[in-house]
Formats: structure tokens, sequence, C-alpha cells
């Protein structure tokens, strides 16, 4: 009796002595499991990012890379506080390519990924601006434009006796249509420079006003454009038969009568 029962024991505790192995090896393989999923998946995170970038490559608007030349692309654009033009933004540069001329024109020529596809943007417009000297420094939130020592604030400030709020307009084509603006009301970093000639106007106004002005520079965005001394991507110039033309890169070019030869001016 005495042995049954030792052997009892003995068997029991083998018994025991392998569930405690089978859950202390499952307990081990457990967070190695977790270890390796986090691991993979922050790998194709990284991927992710990387295919991301290298795609935002051949969006437009592009930049100088593999042999491509850039966009050269112009947006009109004003900002309109309760029915009156502020002036224009004085001219900075951008080391993206996202800048102004203090013309009431946004030029977009992109010198990096920075400034190209998808971070050709309105957020990277106004990041660029410099602190200093007066009027700046200009900000554009969702809610608070600040502007020349000024600040007007959706829900809090006042226009023309009325609750205030911030809208921008955009245009596709803004010399060219006739068409209503899109409104939009909030994501003012995200959005995106889709098209040369486009048409913004950076509004307060009161709350449900829906008749946002194009900018003043629309009607005559092209000249303006034409002007940039360093226009010369997206305009094309087409000799008469016999004239010579010659283009130094930066330089913009004016072709005359056949016979004749085209004067460049270098960029400035």
């Amino acid at each position: 009796m005495g042995k049954a029962s030792s052997s009892k024991k003995i068997a029991r505790a083998a018994r025991a002595g392998g569930r405690v192995s089978g859950v202390r090896q499952r307990n081990l393989l457990f967070p190695g499991t977790i270890a390796a999923i986090v691991v993979f998946g922050l790998a194709m995170v990284g991927y992710s990012v990387k295919d991301h970038k290298d795609e935002a490559k051949d969006l437009a608007p592009t930049y100088p890379h593999d042999g491509q030349p850039y966009d050269h692309w112009h947006a009109a654009y004003g900002i309109n506080v309760c029915g009156e033009w502020l002036a224009p933004i004085p001219e900075f540069e951008s080391p993206i390519g996202i800048h102004t001329h203090a013309d009431g024109v946004i030029h977009i020529h992109p010198f990096n990924i920075e400034g190209a596809g998808e971070n050709a943007t309105l957020g990277n417009f106004f990041k660029d601006m410099p602190a200093s000297p007066e009027p700046f420094p200009v900000k554009l939130t969702d809610t608070k434009l600040t502007y020349g020592g000024k600040t007007w604030e959706t829900d809090k400030t006042k226009c023309d006796g009325k609750e205030g709020e911030l809208v921008v307009a955009r245009w596709e084509d803004v010399q060219n249509t006739k068409k209503k603006p899109a409104l939009l009301y909030k994501n003012f970093d995200d959005i995106r420079f889709r098209e040369n000639g486009e048409g913004y106007t950076i509004a307060f106004v009161p709350k449900d006003d829906k008749d946002i002005p194009k900018p003043e520079s629309a009607a005559n965005l092209s000249e303006l454009g034409a002007a940039d001394s360093g226009n010369t991507q997206g305009s094309t110039t087409t000799a008469a038969e016999g004239a010579t033309t010659t283009t130094a890169a930066g330089a913009t070019t004016s072709t005359t009568a056949a016979g004749a030869t085209t004067s460049t001016t270098e960029a400035g």
C-alpha cells in the first residue's frame, strides 16, 4: 500500500512538473512574439514612409531631380477682412521654393522635395515667412489670423457686428472661371497647391457669409507670373521663321519678328 501511494505521488508530481514547464514556455514565447510583431510593424512603417516620399518625387509641382525640370506655378491670393483687402504680404524668400514677391501671388517652384508634390501646401507657404520686420509675422491657423499686429479670431472677433469666422476660398482656375469657389473651413495648413493658375482668398467674414471675392491679383495673374524673373518653366516661346532664340538658364526670353535676333534678359 505504501509503495502504490508513493508511485501515485511521483506520477502526480511528474504531471505537475510538465504543466509548470509548459506554462513557463508559453510565458516566454508570448513576449518574444509581441516583440517580433512590434519590430515588424516598425519596419513596415519605415518602408511606408520611404515609399511615400519616393512617390512624392513624381507628383506636381516637381522639383529638380534626376535630370527632371521643376514646375513653376503661380497662384493669386489675397487676404480680405470684413470686406476690406489687406496689403499683400511683403516679399520673402523660401528654402523650399514657395514664396511671394509682394505682388499678391504665391510663387511655387520647388527647390527640393520639401516644397514638391504633397509638400506644396499653404501651411508651408506661411511657415517660411520671417518673424520680422513689420508687418511680419503673418500667422494663419484654422481659427486665427494675425497680420500687421492685428488678430482676427473665429467666434471671438466681430465682423460687421456679427460673429466672424475664417474661411479659405479656392478657385482651380482663377482667371478663367465664373464658378463659385470651394470654401474650406479647417485644415488650412494642409491645403495643397494642385494646379498652376489657382486662386485663394483668405477671408474673415460674418458667419455663414459665402460670398467671397476673388483675390485682386486674379485679373492679371498671367502677367504677374510672366514678370517673375526666374520664370522659364511652363511657358512656351515660339520664334517666327528665321528668328534666332537664345535662352540662358533662369532667363526670360522675348521673340522678335523673322530675321531678327531674340533679346535675352538674365534672371535678376
